[in-house]
């Protein structure tokens, strides 16, 4: 009777056994995807912080290069002044 039971049980629960291995192989598909596309974030998030860092250093490049251009025109505009080439300018 034991036996009848236990095969009885054992023909109820392969279905749901096969569907459990089903599972499982899936969930390890999605593991292995859940890795890779982590890996692509962070891959992506270094990419974004060097663009950000070249960003940052272009913009105080032209600073810097606005800066000594600006310079350069009122050393210019002064020298042209001074020499009568531009009518001069009160104040500046």
């Amino acid at each position: 009777m034991a036996t009848l039971i236990r095969g009885v049980i054992k023909e109820e629960l392969e279905p749901i056994n096969k569907r459990l291995d089903l599972l499982d192989n899936r969930m390890g598909t999605l593991e292995v995807k859940h890795d890779i596309t982590n890996k692509r974030i962070e891959e992506l998030s270094l990419k974004v912080e060097g663009l950000e860092l070249n960003l940052k250093m272009t913009n105080h490049s032209n600073k810097k290069e606005f800066a000594r251009i600006h310079d350069a025109q009122e050393t210019l505009i002064a020298v042209m002044e001074a020499k009568g080439i531009l009518p001069k300018v009160e104040g500046r």
